[in-house]
């Protein structure tokens, strides 16, 4: 069966399973599946870019964010913000500290930068986006597109607390671990020159 859409991978799901009862509880399986990739897929895919301008100290991060890669306050001249605790900047905030935003961390779903600003700022976050989440209406995405056994396997391992003491679930974990070692190498491979690194050569005069 090919795995294409959302439905697809429920039909797919259940065949595995080989049961048919489970129609209520397999979208649960593959909703915790993908909390699961979010939690530890980190893939060039996943990266995305927002843009802000405020004058504000808060800013909410995007309702898609699961991880920070860089913040930057791109005025003239772009300054690359350090992050650091809540205490840390609780301590830095002691001192009177004027220009340039230096120091960001982030409170609840808010980045809270220093120092504070009276004029408007522009900022651009760069960050890793959740895995658009499969459903009805939204019936496929990148992780599906180019690596279905992440989301076959994942499911069916989800399934196992429902099912209980299933004998398969070593060989579907064991694919799991693999499929996603897959993607992990493929990710680093896309990061690099296609002809790898090419060393320079020296010449004297």
């Amino acid at each position: 069966m090919a795995l294409a859409t959302y439905s697809d991978l429920k039909s797919s799901v259940a065949d595995w399973l080989n049961r048919d009862d489970l129609t209520a509880q397999i979208p649960d399986f593959i909703a915790m599946a993908e909390a699961r990739f979010n939690r530890e897929i980190r893939n060039h895919a996943m990266i995305g870019r927002y843009t802000n301008t405020t004058s504000n100290s808060y800013f909410s991060l995007p309702a898609d964010w699961v991880e920070m890669i860089s913040l930057v306050s791109t005025g003239s001249p772009p300054v690359a913000l350090e992050y650091v605790s809540i205490d840390s900047l609780n301590d830095i905030r002691q001192d009177v500290l004027t220009g340039n935003p230096r120091y960001y961390t982030i409170i609840d779903n808010d980045l809270l930068v220093h120092p504070a600003q009276s004029d408007d700022v522009d900022f651009e976050l760069t960050y890793y986006k959740k895995i658009a989440a499969l459903s009805d209406v939204n019936t496929s995405n990148w992780l599906l597109s180019s690596h279905p056994d992440i989301y076959l396997y994942g499911s069916l391992m989800q399934a196992e607390p429902y099912l209980k003491n299933d004998e398969r679930t070593t060989t579907w974990a064991t694919l799991l671990s693999q499929a996603m070692e897959a993607l992990r190498l493929a990710d680093e491979r896309a990061k690099r020159p296609a002809g790898g690194f090419t060393a320079r050569r020296r010449t004297f005069g």
